[in-house]
């Protein structure tokens, strides 16, 4: 039997895969699901794992497919074939900043105009 972790990330690398309309360059995966798999371990394979599961998987097979959607596009951007390590650290780049899976709940909502929210300069 595979642990929470694992299927966990089995679950998002599908949804990855789903979203992003290019082949993945397969050793550039593995060592973004290496930087990720010690944080998937901690979270989901403690004695609360799976009540996390339940309650944030959605939003975790949610963040794959983004991830895999904008690897898609920074692929087309950079006019590659196949996605590959720097297409994939740009996405997750872009995800990981909005992720909210794992991390300690606010008890206000978030207020964009806090300053905390990254802004372009002009």
């Amino acid at each position: 039997m595979i642990s929470t972790s694992e299927f966990a990330m089995n679950e998002c690398v599908t949804e990855l895969r789903a979203a992003c309309r290019r082949p993945i360059l397969e050793p550039a995966l593995e060592r973004l699901l290496d930087t990720l798999r010690p944080n998937f371990r901690q979270i989901l394979d403690g004695p609360e794992g799976k009540a996390h599961w339940t309650d944030h998987g959605q939003h975790m097979r949610d963040n794959g497919r983004y991830l895999g959607a904008l690897a898609d596009f920074f692929g087309y951007e950079a006019d590659v074939d196949i996605i590959g390590e720097t297409q994939l650290l740009q996405a997750f780049a872009m995800v990981e900043a909005a992720c909210r899976v794992g991390a300690p709940t606010k008890s206000v909502p978030h207020d964009p105009s806090d300053g905390a929210t990254a802004r372009r300069s002009p």
